[in-house]
């Protein structure tokens, strides 16, 4: 494959609600193209896209894929993203790699909850957007209730540049509305459609679309606004204009029509990419962090190299490909590039341009392109490359907190370290999920964006790396502390067994630290009461009871201990004796300070329909929620609320079934706060009973 200028270039990213067949459009957009000679089908598990053995067992796309062919002197790099909600963290990464993005939709069902939050990513990114409604072939299909229900979601910007001909087992073709021309395609064929004339039942109708996407396009901009006023038409030159620069401009969302499996109207749709889409000349400069300030880098081959990994996979046998967005300068084999976020060097090597899981050697990657390296020493997702001694960053991709969690532990004993390089691997392709050991609770957590994406991250560990593990609830990361002062409270160790004997006497002030502060000691002996040697001995000591705690086994926290007496014994003080007073005297101190149990409170933000906020309020309220505020984004309601961690672990279903899974949440720590003592009460106990049980 040559190489192409920036100018012949586009780049357009595929997002959906899951299964709506953006996999089976790239398919059938590179078989069109003559990039592969055969039609591949998800179904039958014959895709160049969907390899993963996870892909094929769960029929859905888990990881972003390139297809990148030629159509009309023009490279087309497509990116396919996950449509499942739990990996919707691929689909905001490849967006900082397009200049536009395809919104599938199923012309059966029409816009669904997917297609509205792929929608509000691709409001985030500002890039323009196409719709394709897919599956004309299926039964039960209706165009125009399908279309009236995407104008009720996206408003009147979408316009329709295609009416299909028959529906279901007889949809056979698309008229074009801009050229008053229909194609005609033999299902399942070449993808060529045949040029004739529009069918003489569907005159009156193309005749009306034609006249709507005209005004469409007049009232996106004033000068043809003038013209079609004054002449009552529009060339078909005005309307390729028109149309291109009102996409560009995200006043037009297009509406295309096709069946990708049946391979109908995806060459129509590829004419589209090539000729409304704009190239990555047109993109405004990517923003780039130099010296804490932010700059602009130009799409230029002329200019410094400045590159982004937007995503990283890992094959068996291959090693890493990073996957890279070119937004300046090119990246050429054998030359040396800096890491700018992680600080290295790295040599390039193999160069490729994708296709699935072929790749495609080059010997460069240009500005405006996308291709993939191969085995850099350390550079992952989210990485800059840029030119030696250019101090530049992208800023990362923020793919948000994960929102649920399990507790793992290898199922075989020594093969905890095989599960941790195997997590740490994984993690290297798929950031979206955190793992790490959690020392207030002494529990490896693995947190995830949903309960599929715990599946895939621990099948991959079985199947790629040979460890199994076991999963049980993490607990709750309570804390413990005081909320009134103890003075002058005492402790005496003694211990005599024949020889050497051990003695140690304290006396400590205890008293409660504001929240966050954590742990004082200070040091109040006057004189010699206690050898200066010994005194660290008891801040030891008491430090190893409040890792332990005291009220149900969880850390204490925000006290201040002063040492302000006690003894020694000339032979029988030593280390350990004021260690087990420091422990002791620490312990009848904390329950003389009317102990309180603390929980972690999240901070939860959540998007909901109108419809659906009273449900919604109503159930946070009974997590002991306390709701911050609501305010409207377009159809939705964002309401903020600071709910008890314990509250909300299973947060995602109940959310999903209380708003037919229309509703989404981000959630974040908090802080910290006071149990009520009912529930306190509650936990004490289930700790007690678990500790009789052990």
């Amino acid at each position: 494959m040559k190489n192409y200028g920036a100018e012949s270039i586009r780049n357009i990213c595929l997002l959906s609600h899951g299964g709506v067949g953006k996999t089976s459009l790239l398919e059938a957009a590179c078989y069109t193209a003559k990039a592969t000679n055969k039609l591949g089908n998800v179904d039958n598990k014959t895709s160049i896209f969907d390899v993963r053995p996870d892909e094929k067992e769960r029929g859905m796309t888990i990881s972003t894929k390139v297809g990148t062919l030629e159509w009309n002197n023009t490279k087309i790099n497509m990116i396919d993203t996950p449509g499942f909600l739990d990996f919707l963290g691929d689909a905001k990464a490849a967006l900082r790699a397009v200049e536009s993005a395809a919104i599938l939709v199923d012309a059966a069902a029409g816009p669904e909850v997917g297609t509205e939050l792929v929608s509000r990513l691709v409001d985030e990114s500002k890039a323009p957007r196409l719709f394709f409604m897919n599956g004309m072939d299926h039964e039960n299909v209706d165009f125009n209730k399908t279309l009236q229900k995407l104008r009720d979601t996206f408003g009147t910007s979408t316009a329709p540049l295609h009416l299909p001909i028959g529906s279901g087992s007889a949809f056979k073709g698309v008229v074009n509305l801009i050229e008053k021309v229909a194609y005609e395609y033999q299902p399942g064929g070449k993808g060529i459609g045949k040029k004739t004339d529009v069918p003489a039942d569907m005159a009156e109708a193309v005749e009306a679309a034609r006249n709507g996407l005209m005004e469409s396009i007049a009232e996106s901009d004033e000068d043809l606004m003038n013209k079609y006023f004054e002449e009552g038409e529009l060339t078909t030159e005005d309307l390729r204009k028109g149309l291109a620069d009102g996409v560009a401009k995200g006043l037009i969302y297009p509406i295309f029509c096709g069946s990708a499996t049946q391979n109908i109207g995806v060459d129509l749709f590829l004419n589209a990419v090539v000729n409304i889409c704009p190239s990555p000349l047109a993109r405004a400069n990517a923003v780039v962090i130099a010296d804490d300030q932010e700059k602009e880098m130009t799409c230029a081959a002329s200019e410094p190299t400045a590159a982004f990994v937007f995503k990283t996979i890992s094959e068996e046998h291959v090693g890493e490909l990073s996957i890279v967005r070119v937004f300046s300068g090119k990246l050429a084999a054998g030359t040396e590039v800096a890491n700018t976020t992680r600080g290295g060097v790295e040599r390039l090597g193999g160069l490729y341009f994708l296709r699935g899981h072929e790749r495609i050697d080059t010997n460069e990657i240009n500005a405006g392109d996308i291709g993939g390296i191969l085995k850099l020493k350390d550079t992952h997702t989210n990485d800059t490359l840029a030119e030696k001694n250019l101090n530049i960053q992208f800023p990362k991709t923020d793919f948000g907190t994960p929102l649920v969690s399990t507790a793992i532990s290898a199922k075989s004993k020594g093969d905890e370290d095989k599960v941790s390089a195997g997590i740490a691997k994984l993690h290297e392709e798929d950031p979206t999920f955190t793992y790490g050991f959690h020392p207030d609770i002494h529990q490896s957590i693995l947190s995830a964006m949903g309960d599929i994406h715990l599946d895939v991250i621990l099948e991959g560990l079985k199947r790629r790396f040979k460890v199994e593990v076991e999963r049980t609830e993490p607990k709750i990361s309570y804390r413990e502390t005081i909320t009134k002062p103890a003075k002058y409270v005492e402790y005496t160790h003694k211990k005599q067994t024949g020889g050497a004997g051990q003695y140690a006497r304290v006396f400590i002030d205890l008293e409660p630290l504001p929240r966050g502060e954590g742990y004082q000691f200070e040091d109040k002996i006057v004189g010699g009461v206690i050898d200066q040697s010994l005194r660290p001995s008891v801040d030891k000591g008491i430090r190893s009871k409040m890792d332990e705690g005291i009220l149900a086994g969880y850390p204490i926290v925000d006290v201040k201990v002063s040492l302000v007496d006690g003894k020694t014994h000339p032979v029988d003080s030593k280390d350990i004796a004021f260690q087990i007073a420091g422990r002791e005297v620490f312990k009848k101190a904390f329950e003389m300070a009317s102990p309180i149990l603390l929980e972690p409170i999240a901070e939860l933000t959540v998007s909901v329909p109108d419809d659906y906020t009273g449900d919604v309020m109503g159930d946070l309220s009974s997590r002991r929620g306390k709701i911050g505020g609501m305010e409207p984004a377009g159809k939705y309601q964002t309401i903020r609320a600071k709910v008890p961690e314990s509250t909300v672990r299973n947060y995602s279903q109940s959310l999903r079934a209380m708003t037919q899974g229309r509703g989404f949440f981000q959630k974040e720590f908090s802080h910290y706060e006071a149990v009520p003592a009912e529930v306190t009460k509650k936990i004490i106990e289930a700790t007690q009973a678990a500790e009789a049980h052990e």
